[in-house]
């Protein structure tokens, strides 16, 4: 289902992020898909879904998608929406990591200070994962369609 499929009603993209401003105070200013794999000493998520600011904050969001197959070869398993955010000013650093380092963060085997940011040579063969480190909280891990933009939102 897309997002702005609400139930039987269709609704516009437009009015979708007109609603979704209103429900969090404010205009959506930056938008971009984005896959949520976790969080420093946590387990793996591997959620894609939306990523945007609402003044100096970022959300992200899951949906609930329509998996035929699933369907068929498995029970449905009830979904559970997942919603987070965090303050702009509350980063500490991003960097961009490697999707094998990142996924051992989440897993508690290595700490978030001792991840090594991508070099050039290795962002042509990885995608990059953006570490957002908080001031006082975990590590996020993130692939972020438009990664260059989102660093230039976060200043860090």
């Amino acid at each position: 289902m897309l997002p702005w499929n609400r139930g039987s009603q269709a609704e516009s993209p437009k009015d979708f992020w007109t609603h979704t401003g209103e429900k969090r105070g404010g205009e959506v200013g930056f938008v971009s898909f984005a896959t949520f794999l976790g969080q420093s000493g946590d387990r793996s998520r591997g959620l894609p879904g939306l990523l945007y600011t609402v003044g100096d904050t970022v959300w992200f969001e899951d949906f609930e998608r329509d998996n035929w197959l699933a369907k068929i070869i498995a029970p449905r398993q009830k979904y559970e929406k997942t919603e987070l955010s965090f303050a702009i000013s509350a980063v500490a650093f991003t960097r961009a990591v490697s999707r094998r380092r990142a996924s051992a963060c989440i897993g508690g085997f290595v700490s978030p200070d001792s991840l090594n940011p991508l070099g050039a040579l290795g962002r042509l063969f990885l995608s990059p994962v953006l570490q957002i480190a908080l001031e006082s909280g975990p590590s996020l891990f993130m692939e972020v369609l438009m990664l260059k933009e989102l660093r230039a939102i976060l200043k860090k």
